[in-house]
């Protein structure tokens, strides 16, 4: 047989075994892969994209209107904790002047005692108030400017702490007893830091001379002083360091002496006795002004007047 024959030959079968094959491929037995795409899925590109997702709600996950109490000269924390701020500005107004203290985590108060806080974890912006003052008292505004702008509202309470002596204005105390003061605190949110007691203008929580002890528990303050006498009489004061002092005057009895005595014997219907000669000396001098210029007046123009006519 030729050879450009048989070339011809196996060239035309070689193109009929292809057609076959790209006409169907099932005839030849080949499995048939199912597609990666799901029979209704459309490829379309980012611009022709027209999925809508929905807006997320800013919200505070805090509970509002809330109320705070906070003693004198210590330091307090608002909150303001939310979720999809976003963008949108945290800011804190005072309403009572409507004075911009914060925005976002800058501080537009020229009063440093305010600051803010931003704290990540929490999504809280907290405003910290120092060395709190009376005049702090009132509504405090966390405003978040989203549309329609929201708000979150706080009161503070500023307490004046204060305390008192249990058994004041005055005590009564015998030569050789013991001496045991309660002072108490008032209104106060936090413990003092200390207490520190006075006899008069002296300071005796670390006496020297005198076996004195102080125990502090929280709000209370209590002084021992072991075998009183005459000298430890006087006013007492109990002066805590976050409130008002106290005072209690303490007197010490003799032997045989009684309250009633002590009272009498230092003044005269309230006034002190060492004032008693000084006051008469006084009283004296203005009788005998009165006896040497106002009866001789009264003397001439009776005098003068002559017999009453009938």
């Amino acid at each position: 047989m030729d050879i450009p024959l048989i070339s011809h030959y196996l060239v035309l079968h070689l193109s009929i075994l292809i057609a076959v094959c790209l006409q169907d491929h099932r005839v030849l037995g080949y499995p048939d892969f199912p597609s990666p795409l799901p029979p209704t899925t459309t490829l379309v590109s980012p611009a022709e994209d027209k999925t809508i997702f929905p807006t997320l709600l800013t919200s505070f996950t805090v509970k509002n209107n809330t109320e705070k109490r906070s003693q004198v000269g210590t330091t307090v924390v608002l909150h303001c904790a939310a979720d999809n701020v976003g963008e949108n500005m945290v800011s804190w107004i005072r309403r009572r002047d409507y004075h911009l203290l914060t925005v976002g985590t800058q501080s537009y108060s020229s009063d440093e005692r305010f600051q803010v806080r931003y704290v990540k974890e929490e999504n809280d912006w907290q405003l910290h108030i120092r060395y709190v003052q009376v005049r702090d008292d009132g509504v405090y505004e966390c405003q978040i400017s989203s549309h329609p702008p929201i708000s979150l509202f706080a009161t503070l309470h500023v307490l004046e702490a204060t305390s008192e002596i249990l058994g004041g204005p005055e005590k009564y105390m015998t030569t050789g007893s013991s001496l045991r003061l309660v002072c108490v605190l008032r209104d106060n949110t936090q413990p003092p830091t200390y207490v520190f007691w006075y006899h008069d203008d002296q300071m005796i929580n670390y006496h020297k001379t005198r076996e004195v002890k102080v125990e502090n528990d929280g709000g209370l303050s209590v002084l021992f002083l072991s075998e009183v006498r005459a000298a430890d009489s006087g006013n007492y004061t109990c002066a805590p360091s976050n409130a008002h002092p106290s005072h209690i005057i303490i007197h010490v009895l003799k032997g045989g002496e009684t309250p009633a005595a002590i009272h009498s014997g230092s003044t005269y219907r309230g006034i002190p006795s060492n004032h008693l000669p000084w006051i008469s000396s006084v009283l004296l001098h203005f009788a005998c002004m009165y006896s040497l210029f106002m009866l001789p007046q009264n003397s001439s123009q009776s005098h003068q007047k002559g017999p009453a006519v009938t």
